[in-house]
C-alpha cells in the first residue's frame, strides 16, 4: 500500500517569528522587521522591547554610572605594589581620569579613549609580570601600559567589554570626524 504524499496547503507569505522574540534573518541574511508575521503582535514586541533596556544594555548603564561618579580600583605598579586609585569615566565617554585615592590635591592623570591601543585580560600580557588573571592591562600609544586589578572575573569582564565598546566608539568617531574635515 502506498502512502499519499501530503502536499503542504500554501507556504506562509513571511516568517514566522522567532520564540525567543529576536527577528529571523531576511533573505538578505540581515535581521529585519520584514521576518515577522504582520499580525501585530510583532509591532506590539518591538514597541514594548524599545522601552525596556535588554540586559547587556543594563549592564552598560549601571557601568557608566559607576565610572562616572568614579570608582576606587587597584591600579598595578611598575615596582610591584598596587595603589588604590579614583578612576573616572567623564560624561562624554571620551576620557577617564585617574588619580591616587584619598589625596584630593593628588595629580590626576587623563587618558584620551582613543589613544587606547589594546585592552588585555588576565595575564594575556607577556610584558608585564605583576598582572593576574583579575587585570585589566590599557596599552597606550607609546607603548606605556596602566594595569587595573579588579576583585572579580564578571568585574573584570565588564570592566573590558565596556571599556572596549568605549574605545573602539571613540575611534570611530575620531575617523568619522576625519574624513568629514577631509571633505571640506
Amino acid at each position: 500500500p502506498s502512502v499519499p504524499r501530503q502536499v503542504p496547503a500554501s507556504r506562509p507569505k513571511s516568517v514566522p517569528p522567532d520564540p525567543m522574540g529576536y527577528p529571523q534573518s531576511s533573505a538578505r541574511g540581515v535581521p529585519g522587521q520584514e521576518a515577522y508575521q504582520d499580525t501585530g503582535e510583532a509591532s506590539a514586541r518591538s514597541t514594548s522591547s524599545k522601552k525596556e533596556l535588554s540586559d547587556g544594555q543594563k549592564i552598560v548603564k549601571r557601568f557608566v554610572q559607576k565610572m562616572v561618579r568614579g570608582r576606587e580600583l587597584k591600579m598595578l605598579s611598575t615596582t610591584g605594589r598596587s595603589l588604590r586609585c579614583l578612576v573616572v569615566l567623564d560624561r562624554d565617554i571620551r576620557h577617564i581620569s585617574i588619580q591616587l585615592a584619598g589625596k584630593k590635591d593628588a595629580k590626576q592623570r587623563f587618558v584620551n579613549l582613543k589613544s587606547i591601543e589594546q585592552i588585555y585580560v588576565g595575564q594575556d600580557v607577556a610584558e608585564i609580570e605583576l598582572v593576574t588573571e583579575l587585570s585589566v592591562t590599557f596599552v597606550l600609544e607609546g607603548g606605556q601600559a596602566i594595569a587595573f586589578d579588579l576583585d572579580d572575573e564578571e568585574e573584570r569582564d565588564t570592566f573590558a567589554m565596556c571599556m572596549q565598546m568605549f574605545v573602539d566608539a571613540n575611534r570611530k568617531d575620531a575617523e568619522r570626524r576625519r574624513k568629514e574635515v577631509t571633505k571640506k
